[in-house]
């Protein structure tokens, strides 16, 4: 739930222009209700963490703004965000808006099933009160909001440097902590050639700013990225789309896009989508979807994480993470687990 509650307070943080409260308020608290009222809180999630801890979350300032920092308005965040029209504000430029998110055990014995549970959420590491990481430098803006200093055995996250990000992506918002997520190092160069309208690509790396089809098959060594793309059969290394339908056969090494359709996936990397429809056998090796995956045949994944997973036949992973898997959202008929954190 804590682990929810801060990716939750990052989401808003990104899609909502919380900077410019930040430049006049400082930092300041968020309660679920504002969250909710944002848009920003998967359906169901509960507000109360119970007996064993309690939790709060809120946003401050990155400590990053300055000249140079660009804050174009544009895509959702995570994998798959495309370059935007950003600007570059200069000098007494507006702050990045950062989450943060305090977690205080009633118990010191439960630290560490509390800490294991967040990371499984999605987090990317939690500090000590007292430790002297990278997310430290921010604590006396905590305390100082919270008006106390943290208890000796609490946990805080920072979104610059407790959160996972993909460096290979270039985001269009101003990512906490990571101005060069936002900012293209090089020009452009297409060797002087026409790309602008391909029948068909055969390479190391394929851009395709609007759509593609193939009727046959495409074959893509290193990467591809385009907003549209529909083909019989592709396969790839790394694909980035807008969207992807696959009549047949879908092979790829990692995948990011929208919504997947296709008679089979088979991913064996990691596999993110907004959503995945798949006629026949889903196979990955991460399968992350951030609203609904349905697969028709059989699913297999080592690590499946989402917030809603349909499946009309078998699902297996060794390890599943769900936002969707508490109170009423799930419906399961019989569930066998090694070990369940958090029921």
């Amino acid at each position: 739930m804590f682990g929810a509650w801060v990716l939750a307070a990052h989401r808003a943080s990104l899609e909502r222009d919380l900077s410019a409260r930040v430049a006049a308020e400082g930092p300041f608290m968020l309660t679920p209700a504002e969250l909710r009222g944002l848009g920003a809180v998967p359906p169901g999630l509960p507000e109360r963490a119970g007996r064993d801890a309690a939790f709060a979350v809120g946003i401050l300032d990155d400590g990053r703004s300055g000249p140079g920092r660009s804050s174009g308005a544009g895509s959702s965040p995570g994998p798959g965000s495309s370059p935007g029209p950003g600007r570059s504000p200069g000098p007494g430029s507006s702050p990045v808006a950062m989450a943060f998110g305090v977690l205080e055990p009633a118990r010191a014995e439960a630290v560490p099933a509390l800490r294991s549970g967040a990371i499984a959420a999605g987090l990317a590491a939690l500090a000590d009160a007292g430790g002297a990481d990278a997310m430290a430098a921010h604590l006396p803006a905590i305390e100082g909001l919270l008006g106390r200093a943290l208890a000796a055995d609490a946990l805080y996250v920072t979104a610059d440097a407790g959160l996972r990000y993909d460096d290979r992506i270039l985001h269009r918002r101003a990512q906490p902590g990571r101005p060069g997520l936002n900012r293209m190092e090089t020009v452009l160069d297409a060797g002087g050639r026409d790309i602008s309208g391909v029948a068909h690509a055969d390479g190391f790396a394929a851009s395709v700013s609007g759509g593609a089809e193939t009727a046959g098959s495409g074959t893509v060594a290193g990467d591809a990225d385009a907003a549209g793309l529909e083909a019989g059969s592709l396969e790839a290394g790394f694909l980035g789309a807008g969207s992807l339908a696959v009549s047949a056969e879908l092979l790829v090494g990692r995948a990011a896009a929208g919504p997947v359709s296709a008679g089979r996936a088979d991913a064996a990397g990691r596999l993110d989508a907004g959503s995945a429809a798949v006629a026949g056998a889903l196979a990955a090796g991460t399968l992350a979807v951030a609203r609904e995956a349905a697969v028709s045949g059989h699913s297999s994944a080592r690590t499946l994480a989402g917030e809603m997973l349909t499946v009309s036949e078998t699902m297996r992973a060794d390890r599943i993470s769900s936002t969707g898997l508490h109170g009423p959202d799930a419906s399961v008929g019989a569930l066998t687990v090694g070990s369940c954190g958090g029921c």
